[in-house]
């Protein structure tokens, strides 16, 4: 049975930070010694996240329009239909990622980001 959850100001921010391409407000909502995983691979504190994020967040404009969003022990689970000016040769179409949060005092701690493969299809883009 699912409910309405309510998201985490800070995950909030997350997604209007990256839907507006802010990189100020993006970094802003994580600790400075977070952990992100992207595409399997890792990123230590605020200073690799930001060189991260500046390229392919915010500086390949990628937003996130979330789909499912599940809270499961205090973390939270959205996945999200996901588009920018990212080289999508070779991303399905369309896009669906799976973003995996922990949040400690109202910063986010960690993040995942995997590709969800049951929503997410290859065609051949136009």
């Amino acid at each position: 049975m699912l409910k309405e959850i309510k998201l985490p100001v800070v995950i909030e921010n997350f997604i209007a930070a990256t839907n507006a391409h802010n990189g100020d407000a993006f970094i802003n909502c994580f600790t400075k010694d977070a952990y992100v995983n992207d595409a399997a691979r890792s990123y230590w504190g605020t200073e690799q996240i930001k060189k991260w994020s500046d390229k392919e967040m915010i500086g390949d404009q990628v937003t996130m329009k979330p789909d499912v969003i599940i809270e499961h022990y205090g973390d939270y689970m959205i996945t999200a239909l996901t588009d920018g000016n990212y080289d999508k040769n070779l991303a399905p179409d369309p896009t669906y990622l799976d973003y995996f949060f922990t949040v400690k005092d109202n910063k986010i701690i960690k993040m995942f980001v995997i590709i969800n493969k049951e929503k997410s299809f290859k065609k051949p883009r136009s």
